[in-house]
């Protein structure tokens, strides 16, 4: 979210000065980190004001909510801001509310909605991009990488959904620029809603994908999009059940004529407002063994605050175990002694010797046996008996020395 549309700057409580008053946006993070901050009274529309900052700039002491509360400086950048004139924020009552000029700057920046939209190659993800934003989008490239993403817009009643559409990618690991940059971008942007457009004629494989999402701890709304394809083959799918299982709403769509598009909004609105009932975090279990060596490292992992509060500790522990060699180095930047690293390194020796396998690939079965068993309860073949399933063929896509050629081959690939 950009709270200075001339300089795209992202202003937070960091860097507001001693004595100046701000309204907070929102707070980003996550897990218990983002929660302590919002139970200490940082939430969406509550004014601040900045008492003093300590002379080593650590920790910064505010006023909210009559009282005083001190944050270090890496907390503090957490939490996105607009600034506010001490007249204004002397409009606010005790509960937050606030007078109609204020609702005006809030609302400026505040209803602004940033959502990354992810999906495999040909999953519709594209067709559902343009029908959203009536294809008024701009090509952003970045520095230093080979893909880029589009930008666009819809309106919703009085919101602004800035929609980034990202490269189609089957999976968020290390070895494709498509794979690296999605990553990346929903680690470092952290964008309000991850869209997960998911191809509903070949569930098992697309909703790979899906688990990685939900491993990174992200609010998420899915797009089940070529409903139509399903419906047309005889399938069934139980989309109540397969939600409350998923722990987030999943919209029927068909993305080539438009249908849906409008009723995920809705979703994006009511899950940005914490008015959707239907949104729980769960964990992929890994079994026994692994889930042990998954809580070691993020022990040793929470002694670092910059990391515990920018990322998913869970999903860093996971990619860790699975010998993913740019989060260690990126994990390796705010780990001074190394430890992290060292443990995860430990851990994986450890269950490969067990089970005379490497990590990767019994992480990536228990994801898969996640996914099956999800549509096991789920999902319902029609007559045609001669649809199999894709688990075959994602074992050689996800496999890490065979599926790097095959991803690579398949990335020019349009969408749909």
């Amino acid at each position: 979210m950009e709270n200075n549309e001339n300089t795209g700057k992202v202003l937070t409580l960091a860097d507001v000065q001693t004595g100046e008053y701000c309204v907070i946006v929102r707070v980003t993070g996550h897990g218990s980190f983002r929660h302590r901050l919002m139970e200490m009274g940082f939430v969406r529309g509550e004014k601040v004001k900045v008492i003093r900052n300590a002379p080593l700039r650590d920790p910064i002491e505010y006023e909210i909510m009559g009282g005083h509360v001190s944050l270090r400086r890496v907390e503090a950048r957490r939490v996105e801001v607009v600034p506010v004139t001490e007249e204004v924020a002397n409009q606010y009552s005790f509960h937050g509310t606030v007078t109609e000029e204020t609702e005006r700057i809030l609302g400026h920046v505040g209803k602004r909605i940033h959502v990354a939209l992810v999906g495999n190659p040909n999953c519709g993800k594209t067709s559902f991009f343009n029908h959203a934003t009536g294809m008024r989008e701009k090509v952003g490239n970045y520095s230093g990488v080979t893909v880029d993403s589009k930008l666009g817009y819809y309106h919703y009643q009085d919101y602004t959904i800035v929609i980034a559409d990202l490269p189609g990618t089957y999976s968020l690991t290390e070895y494709t620029p498509e794979e690296r940059y999605v990553r990346e971008y929903i680690m470092e942007q952290h964008p309000d809603i991850v869209l997960d457009v998911v191809d509903a004629s070949n569930l098992e494989r697309n909703l790979f994908l899906t688990t990685q999402l939900i491993d990174m701890n992200v609010p998420m709304v899915m797009a089940l999009n070529m409903y139509d394809e399903l419906e047309k083959n005889g399938d069934k799918l139980d989309i109540d059940t397969l939600s409350e299982l998923f722990g987030f709403p999943i919209i029927p769509t068909v993305s080539s004529r438009g249908t849906g598009i409008n009723v995920v909004m809705a979703k994006v609105v009511d899950l940005y407002e914490n008015l959707e009932e239907n949104t729980k975090h769960i964990h992929i279990n890994y079994g026994t063994d692994l889930e042990k060596s998954i809580d070691i490292i993020k022990k040793d992992m929470l002694e670092h605050l910059d990391l515990s509060g920018s990322y998913s500790t869970r999903y860093l522990a996971i990619e860790l175990l699975a010998g993913d060699k740019m989060i260690s180095e990126m994990v390796g930047k705010f780990d001074d002694d190394g430890s992290v690293v060292k443990v995860a390194d430990e851990q994986r020796k450890q269950i490969e010797k067990q089970y005379n396998e490497d990590a990767a690939t019994i992480i990536s079965g228990a994801k898969y046996g996640f996914v099956r068993g999800a549509l096991l309860e789920t999902y319902t073949q029609g007559k045609d008996k001669s649809k199999q399933p894709a688990y075959s063929a994602d074992k050689i896509l996800t496999n890490r020395w065979l599926g790097f050629p095959i991803l690579v081959s398949s990335s020019g690939l349009c969408s749909r």
